[in-house]
């Protein structure tokens, strides 16, 4: 059912709403012939708002008033919507922007152009200069925002961007000239992104700025103040002196000791501190840090560590550096009783801030606290100096050690599984080093090796928290390092494709290319013709289903790179460099193109280096070859060929007889007066008249005792994006539904006219529930939501007739195609 918005066509409120079903893919319908002053003055439109103000959203739970809260309204109608963000912060900074929009950009636009138009509002000029003042004060805090952003928050639109980009659209079309708007650059350009994008522009239509202020209404404007008589001057008073008034003040209070003067005196001299870390230029850990832990006195200072908490927005390096300079220069406040070092990690945004502080006392002073905001803003930890760990972490700060907090990696720098870490860490900002001067079979070898990994195996990641080894874990820890990196996708279902494809390409493609490949170069035992020929056509049968899966997808999960996808590419980076010829791969065009795709990618080319496929398969070593089977010293008598007697017949004869197949549970169902196959045939011979012969029809012959109706609904439509792809999804749903052609008839709907597209489906199934063979069996199943059909309610009934009928436009939006299942 549509959601119905009551306003007229030009409201920029309805705007709001409009534009953000858009995006969210929600059916809202604007009421016809809305005229204001009228249609919002009816009995009925006072029900749903008293206040008479627009606009109203009727809805099948109630009526909304309220523009922003409609807004909202739609924009959660579409779970995760990222109108909304990702994370809680990046919610929270959606709202604090929609608030700002609504309490500072709109009130001083309306106090400056309503006035003006056809006498709104009285008009003064003073109340007008107040409001461009105000208007003035707020478009330069949105313009030193979006200074370093081109949306408000995040690097997507947002439900703040809908309501600002509704709000200004009065502005830049009737007051707010191009000399008004020319100070305000980056609002400019915010503004025509916006009004561009098409979900925007779809609603808006053409946008043109005014090129002068609407001129003034003579409707309402304020009446003249009454002239006064000439002797009110009079009333004004000579100012007393300011001398005056201070000899009458008390002498100034002397300023209270701040509480750390009081503490008992330390050993610990913090400028000597400070000058010592100032002068020492060479051998740093043997002078500064040493004589830092010399002076340091634990009972007259703590030593703290800080973690920014919002490392995500930090995706402009000097944006994030002035941020850390301005938290220095508040600061300052505390530079008597305070020593700290800031450090910003990271090669590429988003970068990480963290920091070591020394201050005087055992806790944070609490005039800081109090008197620098930004303190809020980090994670607070006191340092435990029994924890050597942490001990070292303040001596890496204090030195700006580089790398610093990497983890690191134990393996060849040629090894293609240590490839799967260093290239997740490099998608995901994290700092892995690859030990230097590895050397396989001897550094693997050692006791500290070996107490890492007993097996001896490389790669191995070595980390603050322990030790990991297998390829796959070290590479799904380094991408967990990122909170919601979408290396892992962003929703459950995308998530458990990714580690899908992690376990296709280990177990199926990994496997078949290291029974093809290592036997070869004598890392294994080359065995006879047979056993590469069954590697040979392993790998085949695990490329032509990567080869299908690709053929309607770049990548294999989504539309952009993820975990998979490295593991992937490792996994056949092997065989394209030795055994994959172009020959071989030809057959699979589809993982050709993803191969190199994927190897062509920057974070992978820079870690991988320059591909070549092998131009043909590389030779047999004869380092371990299998030895063949000795000859028995004895000469067989001729007879020995009697051994091959015994006939596959022979072991047949003693098997059992084969036992009847059981029946389908549907096939023991008492009998229905519906004849499934006589209804099929009415639907397909039905081609005019369809409401009146084949839905008529349908209903004579339904029994509901015998069959069950079922709507289904596809729970992932957000990934609907490509017509020919979600056809072809659903296309395969209905062949692999193949199995309940005898008890079932189906139809399924592809709805809109752009995605992300909808489907829909309507089923009948024998019997009273949907059958378990069918759940067991058809894997898509899962993947819908069903809902039996009330048939005691018309609305669902009638639905019922639609979807039969494929009636176009179907819930208020066009039919991409119609698929029957007979």
């Amino acid at each position: 059912m549509a959601l119905v918005l009551h306003a007229q066509t030009t409201n920029k409120n309805a705007y709001k709403a409009l534009i953000a079903a858009k995006y969210s893919d929600v059916n809202v319908k604007l009421v016809e012939n809305f005229e204001m002053g009228v249609s919002n003055k009816t009995p009925e439109f006072l029900k749903m708002n008293p206040l008479g103000k627009v606009p109203v959203l009727e809805t099948p739970d109630g009526p909304i008033f309220e523009s922003n809260a409609i807004a909202r309204y739609v924009t959660r109608q579409k779970e995760n919507n990222p109108l909304y963000g990702c994370t809680l912060i990046e919610y929270a900074q959606i709202e604090q922007w929609i608030d700002f929009t609504s309490l500072e950009v709109d009130p001083h636009i309306a106090h400056w152009f309503y006035p003006r138009f056809v006498g709104y509002a009285i008009y003064h000029p003073q109340a007008e200069e107040a409001a461009i003042a105000g208007l003035k004060r707020a478009l330069g805090a949105l313009n030193t925002h979006l200074a370093s952003n081109t949306f408000l928050v995040g690097h997507a639109v947002t439900l703040a961007d809908v309501i600002m980009t509704c709000n200004l659209y009065v502005g830049f079309s009737h007051i707010m000239t191009k000399t008004f708007t020319s100070e305000f650059p980056h609002v400019e350009r915010y503004f025509w992104t916006m009004v561009n994008q098409p979900n925007v522009n779809t609603v808006l239509g053409e946008v043109k700025q005014t090129e002068s202020v609407i001129p003034i209404s003579s409707a309402k404007k304020a009446a003249p103040a009454k002239a006064k008589p000439k002797s009110e001057p009079k009333k004004e008073q000579p100012k007393p002196k300011v001398e005056d008034a201070a000899e009458e003040e008390e002498a100034p209070k002397p300023k209270p000791k701040n509480p750390l003067d009081l503490l008992p005196p330390s050993k610990m001299i913090l400028d000597e501190w400070k000058r010592l870390y100032s002068n020492t230029k060479t051998n740093f850990r043997e002078v500064a840090i040493k004589g830092f832990w010399d002076m340091y006195d634990p009972e007259g200072y703590s030593l703290w560590f800080c973690d920014y908490k919002y490392n995500d927005e930090n995706t402009v390096s000097f944006v994030t550096l002035n941020k850390v300079g301005g938290f220095l220069q508040r600061m300052d406040l505390a530079r008597k009783y305070a020593f700290g070092k800031m450090l910003v990690i990271g090669s590429e945004g988003p970068y990480k801030v963290k920091g070591l502080w020394l201050f005087r006392g055992q806790e944070i002073p609490q005039f800081i606290i109090d008197e620098c905001y930004d303190m809020e803003l980090y994670e607070w930890t006191k340092v435990d100096l029994s924890d050597e760990a942490q001990k070292e972490r303040v001596n890496q700060m204090i030195e700006d050690q580089e790398p610093f907090e990497g983890e690191v990696l134990h393996a060849g720098s040629t090894n293609k599984n240590a490839y799967k870490a260093l290239i997740a860490a490099k998608y995901s900002d994290v700092n892995v080093k690859l030990v230097e001067n590895f050397e396989m079979g001897v550094s693997n070898k050692t006791p500290e090796f070996l107490k890492m990994n007993p097996m001896g195996k490389v790669p191995v990641l070595e980390t603050p928290d322990g030790c990991i080894f297998e390829s796959n874990a070290i590479a799904r820890y380094v991408t967990r390092q990122k909170e919601n990196n979408p290396l892992y996708g962003c929703s459950l279902i995308e998530y458990a494709q990714i580690e899908q494809w992690i376990d296709f390409a280990s177990l199926e493609v990994d496997t078949y290319i290291s029974r093809w490949f290592y036997p070869r170069v004598g890392y294994t035992i080359y065995l006879p013709p047979p056993a590469e020929e069954a590697a040979i056509a392993g790998l085949k049968r695990a490329l032509g289903a990567l080869n299908t899966h690709l053929s309607s997808n770049t990548f294999l999960v989504g539309h952009a790179v993820t975990l998979a996808d490295i593991i992937m590419t490792c996994n056949l980076y092997p065989g394209f460099c030795n055994v994959i010829t172009k020959n071989f791969s030809s057959e699979f065009p589809h993982v050709e193109r993803y191969f190199w795709t994927m190897v062509n990618q920057p974070n992978v080319s820079t870690v991988l280096g320059e591909v070549k496929q092998a131009e043909s398969v590389v030779p047999i070593s004869s380092a371990k070859k299998a030895v063949p089977a000795k000859v028995s010293a004895k000469a067989k008598p001729k007879s020995e060929p009697k051994k091959e007697q015994p006939k596959v017949e022979e072991p047949a004869e003693e098997e059992e007889a084969p036992k009847p197949k059981p029946k389908n549970p549907l096939d023991l169902l008492p009998p229905s007066k519906m004849i499934l196959d006589e209804w099929k045939r009415l639907y397909s011979n039905t081609k005019t008249n369809f409401r009146e012969v084949a839905i008529k029809g349908f209903w004579d012959m339904y029994d509901p005792e015998g069959y069950s109706l079922w709507f289904c609904d596809y729970k992932y439509n957000d990934e609907n994006t490509v017509s020919f792809v979600t056809l072809n999804k659903v296309g395969g749903f209905l062949q692999r539904m193949d199995l309940a052609r005898k008890y079932a008839f189906g139809k399924m709907l592809v709805i809109g006219s752009e995605g992300p597209y909808k489907v829909k489906g309507l089923w009948l199934f024998r019997g009273q529930e949907i059958p378990q063979f069918i759940i067991d069996e058809c894997y898509d199943m899962e993947l819908y939501e069903w809902t039996k059909v009330d048939l005691s309610d018309e609305a669902q009934k009638e639905r019922v007739n639609q979807m039969i009928e494929d009636q176009e436009p179907f819930e208020g939006e066009a039919l991409l195609d119609a698929k029957c299942f007979k």
